[in-house]
């Protein structure tokens, strides 16, 4: 079985693009026009304390992906041999990462979860040794995707 979750990383750049073009836009209508008065007016928030907000929000948005651990993520159980290949979604790039793995080597594996990260680990046997490969995220992958995985992973 083959699959990416490549369409989802492309949505969540385009997500975040959106994003900072919504933020801009806003900050430019909060200078250009009397909004951030009649906020003011309003809610009783000043100028500068609503940019504040504005950009603490976007930061926040942003902030919550790298905590959350996005990561590209492919997967490939044919040919003999399983291979994974992924990467995080941090704006200053992610380690690269490809396991690959012989399936007669394979051991077994293990999805731990801590809040709001999802993690794949790799076991695998050499001789008499129990190797584990490092945590990979798949928090990103869709749930029919996640699905398959786990139906992919549980008939090795």
């Amino acid at each position: 079985m083959k699959f990416d979750n490549q369409d989802t990383v492309y949505g969540l750049h385009s997500l975040k693009l959106v994003m900072a073009v919504v933020v801009i836009v806003i900050i430019v209508l909060m200078l250009l026009t009397s909004v951030a008065d009649i906020v003011e007016n309003v809610i009783g928030i000043n100028q500068n304390w609503l940019f504040a907000i504005v950009i603490a929000a976007y930061m926040m948005f942003f902030a919550y992906f790298i905590w959350q651990g996005a990561a590209y993520f492919s997967y490939n159980d044919e040919g003999g041999k399983l291979t994974i290949r992924t990467f995080k979604l941090h704006p200053w790039g992610g380690e690269k990462i490809s396991i690959e793995v012989s399936l007669s080597e394979f051991y077994k594996y293990e999805i731990v979860r801590k809040w709001p990260r999802r993690e794949l680990i790799i076991y695998v046997k050499k001789g008499n040794k129990i190797m584990k490969y490092p945590p990979v995220s798949v928090v990103s992958l869709t749930g029919k995707q996640y699905d398959n995985l786990i139906k992919a992973l549980e008939s090795l």
